[in-house]
């Protein structure tokens, strides 16, 4: 019997909507809007060049929120893959059927611990520093959480069609702000400019960036997963614990310093290969904590647009890798001797003394 790729997706965009939810709640009301835009043109087959309708859009963000709050209290359900049941986040088992078949289940948990599914087509599989890498292309079904890529046990889920999307929102952020910085300078350096016209040729060279800047991310999970290890388990106990979502944010911002900086990361990657363009992404993805934690990467920026010095961005790496490694072995330190005071104290030692600099 064939694999029934419509009931499939059904299956899971049922959990796709009891996460979303579950989490709507947890981004701010800017950041929601921008990612219920981008749920709306996935789910009816908008290219991203199309022009949004605007009375449209408004009646189904009205509707789905009245789905959510059916849907907030119910448990996920298992899918059924030719015959066979599997719990929502056995990817690997159903991973093993759908293979055959070109096509690729993903299932992980985000910020905020918040569920996150998809359903695409499988373009390729490979093995990376013992880590089993599989990338996905055009993505049946999403939630609202799109990631470039995400860590599951071994296993890395490269995500070519949501990083497609991500690199399209960025290009619109640079054809609408006057300060181009260096979001311009990353394009730039794949020949694209913030005048070029938005058409479905522009998708075509931005898809072909996502191609070439996979990698990266790939090498941001590796650094995760790494720098994760070394952390251990209590770490992952933290994240779980009764903390606020913005200490929770401030200590997923040093993972996040800590990963990438790691000699097993995306920027020890972008460095080695000597990635230009990944450079400039990686500068203008920086932003809240990150930016507190990590100054050093955005202050060589200018120097470096003239200068191209490699070695002055693999200083501020080493630099950035021991403040953040510093930094969580502290948070981890309060977390283990404070207990359920640790966020208190998370928050009076490190966020009011650093937050006056952002």
């Amino acid at each position: 019997m064939g694999l029934n790729i419509e009931a499939l997706s059904a299956q899971v965009k049922e959990n796709c909507n009891i996460s979303d939810a579950r989490f709507w709640g947890s981004y701010s009301i800017c950041g929601l809007l921008l990612r219920l835009r981008e749920l709306f043109r996935h789910e009816r087959g908008m290219q991203l060049w199309e022009e949004m309708p605007q009375e449209i859009i408004s009646g189904w963000i009205e509707d789905r929120e009245h789905l959510w709050h059916e849907m907030e209290s119910r448990e996920f359900i298992d899918l059924s893959v030719r015959q066979a049941e599997f719990p929502p986040f056995d990817s690997e088992g159903i991973n093993r059927i759908l293979e055959k078949d070109g096509v690729l289940y993903g299932a992980g948990l985000g910020v905020r611990m918040k569920p996150s599914f998809f359903l695409a087509e499988l373009l390729a599989k490979e093995s990376l520093e013992g880590y089993e890498v599989i990338i996905a292309g055009r993505e049946f079904v999403r939630d609202l959480a799109v990631y470039p890529a995400m860590l599951q046990g071994n296993t890395i889920f490269a995500r070519r069609d949501a990083l497609t999307t991500i690199l399209w929102d960025k290009f619109e952020e640079i054809r609408l702000k006057k300060y181009k910085g260096a979001l311009a300078y990353a394009f730039s350096q794949y020949d694209i400019l913030p005048g070029d016209d938005v058409n479905e040729s522009l998708y075509t060279r931005i898809a072909k960036i996502a191609e070439k800047e996979t990698g990266t991310y790939i090498r941001h999970e590796i650094g995760e997963a790494y720098e994760g290890a070394c952390l251990g388990e209590p770490w992952r106990e933290m994240l779980s614990g009764p903390i606020t979502m913005r200490v929770e944010l401030f200590v997923r911002s040093i993972k996040d310093v800590l990963s990438d900086t790691s000699e097993k990361g995306m920027l020890k990657y972008i460095i080695e290969q000597g990635r230009k363009g990944s450079l400039g992404f990686y500068l203008a993805s920086m932003g809240g904590f990150r930016t507190v934690i990590f100054p050093e990467i955005q202050e060589l920026f200018p120097d470096f647009v003239e200068r191209e010095d490699w070695r002055a961005v693999e200083k501020a790496r080493e630099t950035g890798y021991r403040k953040a490694r510093d930094l969580a072995s502290a948070v981890l330190d309060i977390f283990l001797n404070r207990g359920e005071m640790a966020a208190a104290v998370i928050e009076q030692e490190f966020l009011e003394k650093m937050l006056p600099r952002l």
